[in-house]
């Protein structure tokens, strides 16, 4: 577009959201719009009496976000509603990958990522693969982006069993637990971290604290500066997961913790999908005076010696 070109709503709508390049909601994507006074290039705007020539112009601009699939793109789970370019529009061409990385399967990350959490000081965590294809069936594209791949809990109440501790919190308090939510990638580079950020930000709404994990990190300054900014601003953690050498993996970006779930989006993922109402039951009915009872229902965690198997076995390295 010409600096000088007037434009429709549409296409203005698509230059201030190439300018704030984050998701928003269409309301403040207008404010937006009259602060850095974009609106004077519209068609509908007369320059003589600096007045618009329609009654609803904030209206009409809204309504072509809400209803034009063809450039804008709902981020599921989010309230208010907002949105984002669809991601062809601003897509990098994609990085060659080696055959290394093709050699093996996004969820092979799983059984990693695992044995990172529950061996992670920080984490302590017994982690569940969601099987998405095992949700109930919807019509396409209904659910996009609601389920995680990973769910994890931390039960914070198990080094509390001994003594009068733990009688007087499930007395007088809600036992303390931290639930977790993780979307896993290969690689996170300029072609993808976008779209793979904004499905954490989407799946991750019900959980304490939400993640996004990847085993190969561009390193590149400016794309981690770009992935911690949408970390602070969204609250979602980034994960390095580092298949050389697992002890090694770390937080490129720390969550925001939330204190209050979204049960709204709990009972959603409880009634369509069997894997996560299993993780709800099993954390529910969860004993840490017998915590081997209830492993096998969780993904299994290898030793390190089957870990190195695993991790050679899968082409990891």
């Amino acid at each position: 577009m010409q600096n000088n070109e007037k434009l429709t709503f549409t296409e203005l709508a698509i230059l201030a959201m190439e300018m704030v390049n984050r998701p928003i909601t269409p309301s403040e994507l207008w404010e937006f719009v009259l602060q850095n006074q974009l609106h004077h290039r519209l068609k509908t705007f007369d320059e003589a009496t600096q007045n618009f020539i329609g009654k609803t112009p904030k209206d009409s601009f809204q309504s072509n976000i809400y209803t034009n699939t063809e450039y804008f793109e709902l981020i599921p789970n989010t309230k208010p509603k907002q949105y984002i370019l669809k991601q062809t529009l601003f897509r990098q061409p994609e990085i060659p990958k080696s055959s290394k990385k093709a050699a093996f399967h996004e969820r092979d990350l799983h059984t990693v990522l695992s044995y990172f959490l529950h061996k992670s000081a920080y984490f302590q965590a017994y982690a569940k693969t969601i099987f998405h294809e095992e949700s109930t069936k919807t019509q396409k594209g209904a659910d996009k982006w609601l389920y995680p791949d990973m769910v994890a809990a931390h039960f914070e109440y198990a080094s509390y069993q001994k003594g009068n501790v733990l009688n007087f919190i499930k007395k007088f308090d809600i036992l303390p637990i931290k639930l977790f939510s993780f979307e896993l990638k290969k690689e996170l580079d300029y072609g993808n971290f976008k779209e793979a950020f904004f499905q954490a930000v989407s799946n991750s709404s019900w959980a304490n604290e939400g993640y996004l994990v990847a085993c190969d990190i561009k390193q590149d300054n400016q794309f981690i500066e770009s992935l911690q900014k949408l970390s602070q601003s969204f609250g979602i953690g980034i994960i390095h997961l580092n298949l050389n050498d697992i002890t090694q993996s770390k937080i490129v970006s720390p969550a925001q913790f939330k204190d209050k779930m979204d049960y709204s989006v709990v009972h959603e993922l409880a009634n369509k999908n069997p894997n996560f109402a299993q993780f709800l039951k099993t954390i529910t009915d969860f004993e840490p005076q017998n915590p081997s009872r209830f492993t096998a229902e969780f993904d299994k965690i290898l030793s390190e010696n089957e870990l190195q198997d695993y991790l050679q076995k899968h082409g990891m390295i």
